[in-house]
């Protein structure tokens, strides 16, 4: 039995690593043949999430909701925000001196309905949901 297990083991772990890369060759794809990255944003993985969480959110957030509520880190909420706004993709609105809403215009909307469909895509070819 123990010999049994140890396979099934190895097996889990091989498939595990041929789906991740997997899932790496079909980004890469995604990442040659879409425009997912910002000029100037050094960390794409934090602006496709603000991008997540403001579609979600309609009428927008204030900057200390997005520091509290989803753990954004000041300096980069502020790196995402400017990018965000300078791109065209959102817009900002001061509260007061510290604080600011941001909410996503309409081509903010659909770059972010474009990243929910690529992350899709991508889970439909790792795990052949259909």
């Amino acid at each position: 039995m123990s010999e049994l297990t140890t396979k099934l083991f190895i097996d889990v772990k091989n498939f595990e690593k041929y789906q991740s890369m997997l899932k790496c060759q079909v980004h890469i794809e995604e990442e040659r043949h879409g425009d997912y990255c910002l000029p100037g944003f050094p960390d794409r993985h934090n602006f496709h999430r603000l991008l997540r969480i403001l579609r979600k959110h309609d009428d927008g957030l204030t900057s200390k909701q997005l520091i509290y509520d989803f753990n954004y880190r000041p300096s980069d909420l502020e790196d995402a925000t400017k990018a965000l706004a300078t791109n065209n993709l959102a817009t900002t609105t001061p509260i007061n001196e510290e604080d600011y809403k941001i909410q996503l215009n309409t081509e903010g909307i659909e770059v972010a309905d474009n990243l929910l469909k690529r992350r899709d895509k991508i889970a439909e070819a790792a795990y052949q949901i259909e």
